[in-house]
């Protein structure tokens, strides 16, 4: 797989993303820059990848946590699952840039808006995740 700017390329969904370079939210949660993303209709074909864009550091005993919300209307969001979960302990909450964290692969049945929502319990988390939205080979 090659490279883009030193991370690694999926092949996306053109222009789309749940969250793109987002800076991580320090002790609070935020949803992904990318806003709802529509993907109706994609009958199980789309998965979310989330990685570090760049460095990323959680203090020991500190959580980050990754998940994804879907909406009919793209106003009153549900939780559908989490992508990726850390409570750093023994320095491991230190992930080099590119580092993938996790992926969910989107139900078929998965509502017509779907957004990441970033979460950390660490006033001073530092770094950067991206949240993007790939195809399935099938």
């Amino acid at each position: 797989m090659y490279k883009v700017n030193g991370l690694r390329h999926y092949v996306d969904i053109h222009g789309q993303n749940f969250a793109k370079a987002q800076t991580l939210p320090q002790n609070t949660s935020a949803d992904g820059n990318g806003g709802g993303v529509e993907l109706s209709g994609i009958n199980g074909a789309v998965e979310a990848v989330a990685r570090v864009n760049t460095a990323v550091t959680i203090a020991d005993t500190k959580a980050l946590t990754i998940k994804l919300q879907h909406s009919t209307d793209g106003s009153s969001w549900v939780d559908l699952g989490t992508v990726y979960t850390l409570t750093a302990a023994s320095g491991n909450g230190s992930l080099a840039a590119d580092t993938e964290l996790g992926r969910f692969a989107l139900p078929s049945t998965v509502r017509k808006f779907v957004k990441a929502v970033i979460t950390t319990t660490d006033a001073a988390a530092a770094g950067k995740v991206d949240v993007i939205p790939v195809y399935l080979p099938r």
